[in-house]
């Protein structure tokens, strides 16, 4: 069982009061970062958590699920933008209807971003979209680690796991 977990990145690193959130900055690496930090919305504890899952997935799996790859390299070629790709993958591996609703309500005052969020939710079953969710991968660890993972990086910020609620999982 983890009893403590201590993960520090002070490039972006600010202290943020209770409620409080940063908005209008791309913080953090790439390979990290939460959907909301890639569209450069309000950024807080939630953020951390998503990455934190990610960074989970590279631990135990071994993959850097949203680096650049021969897959992410050929949509790169054929015009698509690396946070795009990201994106893409993020809704395709870890949404489901209520976490791209809780997200578009996060960026509720930003008509583009629920516009890409939108296209990129129509489209990630196409056939042209390869990424399937986290929960059909056959590698995924077992169901705790599958279960942590799901709540660590759903899509709606406000229904993460919390990092005491991750620390409790079994």
């Amino acid at each position: 069982m983890v009893e403590q977990v201590q993960i520090i990145d002070l490039e972006n690193a600010a202290y943020q009061p209770q409620g409080r959130s940063i908005k209008g900055m791309l913080a953090g690496n790439d390979d990290w970062r939460s959907p909301e930090a890639h569209l450069k919305g309000k950024l807080n504890k939630p953020t951390d958590m998503f990455s934190f899952g990610i960074v989970c997935i590279y631990a135990v799996l071994g993959r850097i699920i949203f680096g650049v790859d021969e897959d992410f390299q050929k949509h790169g070629a054929q015009g698509a933008l690396p946070t795009l790709i990201r994106l893409q993958r993020q809704v395709s591996y870890f949404g489901e209807r209520e976490g791209i609703k809780g997200l578009l309500k996060h960026f509720s005052d930003d008509d583009t971003n629920c516009t890409i969020l939108r296209m990129l939710w129509d489209e990630r079953s196409e056939e042209h979209i390869p990424y399937r969710p986290f929960s059909e991968w056959p590698d995924n660890g077992d169901a705790s680690f599958k279960d942590l993972i799901q709540g660590l990086t759903n899509l709606d910020p406000t229904m993460r796991l919390m990092a005491h609620q991750a620390l409790e999982h079994p």
